[in-house]
Parts: structure tokens; sequence; C-alpha cells
């Protein structure tokens, strides 16, 4: 959750030793509050012992929506929260809740909240939430009763009375230890976190599938590559040989015109070679007809003044041809265009040129 966050992981590293908590002390899941009227809501939590018997909150602690600064931290008594007859201080409180899961997914749950939390801060508290804002809302809820243990619902509803009645809870009264692990809500509430558990499983499960499909996928698909493209690095590797080959053989051998020519036609050979190589991969080159300028074919890389009217927009010079492979371009034709000047203009533009050149 960012700011917030690190903020409150720095509170548990720095002040719980401080409050007299062991290695156990953990932060609650964060909550909002009013912020005062027409504030935004501000983000707040609770420290605790995780430790069997343990739970009881020993600190509070208040952020700015956000941008996680610290606006208050109190160390408290669980007293604070709730009435000491509905919590005895002899009271153990189990922290476990109704339904275990591994670790990984626990964790995985617990960030998807903190998202959602993020994503939710615009509409925190917010009376009517629109229709995609209420989806977003049933989800954190869900999210919340399966993730924060039974034995702290009193404490949360102490802490932030107005977000738990927003998220649509109804927690009334104690939740005595016996409790822990049995229905709270028969037929709505339970069943509802019963289907998510379900689903949470269900989704790591299927998780794990579409990472081994796409793991397979991936190596099929590099096999696939490396079997279509090693007939080409085959004939590449033999060009090259080749051009080896005739720069030793030519090296050693004393300049004539007649080795000139045979060194020229060689070279020629090897420009053959590769474009047949090209071919045989389904790569052919191409010149456009005419001399007008195809704009989808042909890249002007050039132009040249003219003083005839016919030629502008024409092409001068051809400089390198074009390729394509099933019908695609991979490098267009390069050319050079004619564009239409008077013969004052053009002087006119001489003139600049040389001025610049002398400066």
């Amino acid at each position: 959750m960012g700011g917030f966050s690190q903020r409150a992981q720095m509170l548990l590293r720095d002040y719980a030793p401080a409050s007299g908590a062991d290695s156990a002390a953990a932060l609650s899941l964060p909550v909002a509050i009013a912020a005062g009227q027409g504030g935004q809501p501000m983000d707040a939590l609770f420290l605790y012992n995780e430790t069997p018997g343990g739970g009881r909150p020993f600190a509070w602690a208040v952020f700015e929506a956000g941008g996680g600064k610290l606006v208050s931290f109190s160390h408290c008594g669980y007293a604070d929260f709730v009435p000491t007859g509905d919590y005895p201080p002899d009271m153990p409180i189990d922290l476990n809740t109704p339904h275990p899961l591994p670790p990984s997914q626990m964790a995985e749950g617990r960030r998807e909240m903190f998202t959602l939390y993020e994503r939710m801060r615009d509409f925190l508290l917010h009376p009517t939430p629109g229709e995609e804002q209420r989806e977003m809302l049933t989800r954190y809820a869900t999210l919340f009763e399966a993730y924060a243990c039974l034995g702290h619902r009193p404490f949360y509803k102490a802490l932030a009375p107005g977000f738990i009645e927003w998220l649509g809870f109804d927690w009334e009264g104690p939740v005595m230890p016996a409790a822990c692990g049995q229905s709270s809500a028969p037929g709505t509430v339970e069943e509802l976190r019963e289907l998510f558990l379900q689903k949470i499983q269900t989704d790591a499960h299927k998780q794990q599938l579409f990472d081994q499909m796409h793991t397979e996928l991936v190596q099929h698909k590099n096999n696939l590559l490396s079997a279509l493209t090693r007939p080409l690095e085959g004939d590449v590797i033999k060009a090259i040989d080749d051009i080896d080959k005739a720069v030793g053989i030519y090296r050693s051998r004393q300049y004539t015109p007649d080795n000139y020519r045979r060194m020229f036609a060689l070279f020629e050979g090897v420009r053959t070679d590769l474009a047949d190589l090209l071919y045989r991969n389904g790569v052919e080159p191409y010149t456009c007809g005419g001399n007008n300028v195809d704009v989808a074919r042909q890249k002007i890389i050039d132009t040249l003044p003219t003083d005839k009217k016919r030629q502008d927009k024409k092409i001068a010079t051809r400089h390198a041809t074009g390729w394509e492979k099933d019908g695609k371009i991979i490098r267009p034709e390069r050319v050079s265009v004619y564009v239409y000047q008077s013969k004052g203009e053009q002087k006119e533009a001489q003139s600049s040129e040389n001025a610049d050149q002398l400066g």
C-alpha cells in the first residue's frame, strides 16, 4: 500500500519493542476513519501480539490518506477498544481464521486487499457508491471477512465503526473463543466466505496450470522458431566461409586486372547467393515501375531541384531495391525525387548556400 504500508512497518519495527511487545508483534488490516467535516478519510490500524492467547491491541496509529504520513500514535490497552466485561483479561483470543489457507494464498489475498483498498480510496465511506464501486466494495468486504480473524472483530468495530458498517457487516456482541470456527451468520456471510475460500483455492490451482501451460507454450515457440531459422543460419554461415576463403586466396595473389575481374565476379556471386537465400525464405526484391512515387512502397531519402515542371515529384534516382515477404514490406525502395523550383529560386537558394559556407 505504498507509503502507508512502509510507515506501518516502521511503526511495528520501532515502537513494538518499546511497548513491551515481543517478536510476534503484528499489524491489523487497515481501516478507514472519518477525518472531520469535509476531510478525506484517514487510514487506521492497531498493533497486537500474534501469540496463542494473545492478540490484544497494545497500540493504534492513524495515517494521512494515501501519503502514509503518521498523524497520531498511542499506546493503549485492549479495554480502550471493548468493554472488559466482554473480554476479561484472562480470556484468550483465538487468532485463527475459520478456514486456514496456505501461507502463499494468505499472502496473495492480503496483497489483493491492499490493492483494492487503494483503488477504493476515492470513495471510501461514501454513502452511495456507483455500480462498479459497489462491486469493488463487495469483493473487498468478502476478503476482509475471510482474512480478519473472528477474535478481532470487536476491535475493528471499536476502532472504525463507520467503516465496518459501510462494508455491510453486522458484528454484534463479543466473539467468544468457542465461537471461532463456527458460523456467525448461517446462510449469509458464512456461505459467502466458504464460497470465496473455495474460489481462491480453485484460482490458485488454475494459476498453477496456466503458468505450466505458458512455460510449455514458450518452449514450443522457441523450438519452432529455432527449427525455422536453422536452414537460414546454415546458409549465412556458408556465405561467410566462402568470403573468408576467397579473401585468403586473393590476398596472397599479386594484383592483376585478371585477378581483379575474378574477385569482382566472385563477390557478385556472393550477392546472388544471398538473394537466393532470401528467396528460399519467402523474401523477394521489388522495384516500382514508372516515375511516379508510390509512398506505400517507396521511401524518399533525398530531393533534387529542377526547373522543369513536368519532372516535379518524379523519381530522379533509385538508390536501393525494396524487399517484401508475403505481400508485406520489409524495406521500402529507396529513391530521390525532383522538386520544382524556378531558375530564380534556384539561384537564390544557391546564393544562400554559398553565403552560409562563407560565413
